[in-house]
C-alpha cells in the first residue's frame, strides 16, 4: 500500500472516531441528510418516472399514423363534410410510393345495459363502437392481451344474430365488472347499436395501454366533448365488424408509415388538401376536413411530461440546497469547538490539507450514512402517499443510486466551507488564546 493510500486512510479514519465520539451531532446530520434524500428521492421517482410511463404509454398510440377526420368546428350554416371513398381516393393518389397502409373505419355510440352490482342498480353505459378491416389493429401498437383479434371471418353474423367483437381492456372491465378481464373472453353481452340490440361474443381483449387511467379519467372533466380520434385513443371502445357499422360515410380514415421520414412527407402531402389546423378559416372553407399526426401530438405530450419533470428538479434541487446551508452551518459551528483540536493536530504534522481532507471525509460519511438510511424512509413515504393521494409513485434502483450519488455530493458541498476554515487557522494563534 503506498504511503498515500495510508495517509488517506489514517484521515478517514481519525474522521470516523471523531463522528464516533460525538454522536447526538452525528445523528443530526444524518437525519438532515436522510430527510432531503427521503423526499428527493421520492420527487425523482414521481417527476422522472411518471415521464418515463407516459412517453411508454403514448408511443403504444400509433407513432407513425396519421388520421384524417372532420373538424370539430364548422362553419355555421355549412353541410356536415363528406368523409368517404372519394377522399380515400385522394389520399391514396396524393401518397403513391409512400408505401402507406390506408385504413377507413366508422364509429357510432351505442349502449350496453350494465348488470347491478357493488350496491348499484342495473343501468346502461355509452360506448363508442369501432368499425373496421382487420388491419385496424395495424395503426396502434398495442397488444391482445386475451383470445384474438377480429378477422374476415367475423364478418359474417352467426345464425342465431350473435356477432364477434373485441373489447379494450377498460371497457372489458366496465361491461363484466372487476373480474380478470381474461375471463371475458367467450362470453355474450347485449349491445343497441342505431337502435337494435344485438348480442355480441367477446373474442378478444387489448391490453390497456394507459397505466394511470383511474387518475387522469378523474381529472377528465372535457370526456364528453371529445373528437372522434380523442375518443378513439380513450381506449375504451367496442371492436366490431365492418358489416355492423355499413355505410357510405367513415368516421376517419387512419394512414399507417413505414418510416418517421414516411410520416412527415404523408404530412406535407396531405397539407395540399387539408390543413394541420382544427381553428384554420382556411381548413374550414375547404370541407372540414383536417389532419391529425400522433406523433405530433405525442411529441407535443412528452413536452409537457418533460416540464413537469423539470419543476420536480427544481423542488428537489431546492431541498438539496437547503440541506447544504443547514448542515454547512452545524459543521462551521461544530468547527469553531474544534480548533483546539485541529491545532493540535497541526502541530503533530498534519498538514492543511489533510484537515481539510478529514473535515470533508466527515460530511461525506455523515451525509452517505444519513442518505442510505433516507432510501427506506423514501420508499415508506412513496407508499403512504400513494394510498393517500393515488398518484403514481415509483421507487425503483436506479432513483435510489441517483439519490445516493446525490447524498455524497450534498455531503461534499456542505463541507467544502468549514473544511477551508478549519485548514486556515493558525496553530500558534489558537493556542497561544488558550495559554492567555
Amino acid at each position: 500500500m503506498s504511503s498515500a493510500s495510508a495517509s488517506f486512510i489514517d484521515i478517514c479514519r481519525e474522521g470516523l472516531l471523531h463522528l464516533v465520539r460525538r454522536p447526538m451531532r452525528t445523528a443530526l446530520m444524518a437525519m438532515t441528510s436522510a430527510i432531503a434524500i427521503a423526499v428527493t428521492v421520492n420527487v425523482i421517482s414521481l417527476s422522472f418516472g411518471l415521464q418515463e410511463d407516459i412517453r411508454g404509454d403514448v408511443n403504444m398510440f400509433g407513432t407513425r399514423t396519421v388520421d384524417v377526420g372532420r373538424l370539430p368546428v364548422l362553419v355555421p350554416g355549412a353541410a356536415r363534410p363528406s368523409l368517404g371513398p372519394a377522399e380515400e381516393r385522394s389520399i391514396r393518389g396524393v401518397l403513391q410510393g409512400l408505401d402507406a397502409l390506408i385504413v377507413p373505419r366508422r364509429q357510432a355510440a351505442a349502449t350496453v345495459t350494465l348488470a347491478a352490482r357493488n350496491g348499484a342498480e342495473a343501468h346502461t353505459e355509452r360506448f363508442q363502437v369501432v368499425a373496421s378491416q382487420p388491419a385496424y389493429l395495424k395503426t396502434l401498437t398495442v397488444p391482445v392481451q386475451h383470445g384474438r383479434w377480429l378477422n374476415d371471418g367475423d364478418n359474417v353474423v352467426g345464425e342465431q344474430g350473435v356477432a364477434s367483437c373485441a373489447l379494450d381492456h377498460a371497457a372489458a372491465k366496465r361491461i363484466f365488472g372487476d373480474e380478470d378481464p381474461a375471463q371475458a373472453v367467450g362470453k355474450v353481452f347485449e349491445l343497441t347499436l342505431r337502435g337494435q340490440a344485438r348480442a355480441m361474443t367477446v373474442v378478444g381483449v387489448l391490453s390497456d395501454p394507459l397505466r394511470y387511467r383511474e387518475l387522469f379519467e378523474t381529472f377528465d372533466e372535457g370526456k364528453g366533448a371529445r373528437t372522434l380520434t380523442s375518443s378513439l385513443l380513450s381506449f375504451r371502445n367496442i371492436y366490431v365488424p365492418e358489416r355492423l357499422l355499413a355505410g357510405e360515410e367513415y368516421s376517419g380514415i387512419s394512414i399507417v408509415l413505414p418510416t418517421d421520414v414516411a410520416v412527415g412527407q404523408t404530412r406535407d402531402r396531405l397539407m395540399t388538401i387539408w390543413s394541420l389546423d382544427a381553428t384554420d378559416p382556411i381548413a374550414l372553407m375547404r370541407g372540414g376536413i383536417g389532419v391529425f399526426v400522433r406523433k405530433d401530438w405525442m411529441d407535443a405530450l412528452g413536452a409537457s411530461a418533460s416540464k413537469g419533470t423539470l419543476v420536480g428538479n427544481v423542488v428537489w434541487i431546492i431541498i438539496v440546497l437547503v440541506a447544504i446551508v443547514m448542515i454547512s452551518t452545524l459543521n462551521l459551528i461544530t468547527i469553531r469547538e474544534r480548533y483546539e483540536e485541529v491545532a493540535i493536530r497541526r502541530c503533530e504534522g498534519a498538514r492543511r490539507r489533510d484537515v481539510a481532507l478529514q473535515i470533508t471525509a466527515e460530511g461525506v460519511m455523515t451525509s452517505l450514512v444519513g442518505g442510505l438510511a433516507g432510501l427506506p424512509v423514501g420508499y415508506v413515504g412513496a407508499a403512504i402517499l400513494r394510498e393517500i393521494v393515488q398518484f403514481p409513485f415509483r421507487f425503483e434502483f436506479k432513483y435510489a443510486i441517483a439519490a445516493t450519488g446525490i447524498a455524497i455530493l450534498l455531503g461534499f458541498f456542505s463541507s467544502v466551507v468549514p473544511a477551508r476554515h478549519a485548514a486556515r487557522l493558525q496553530p500558534a494563534r489558537v493556542l497561544g488564546r488558550r495559554l492567555n
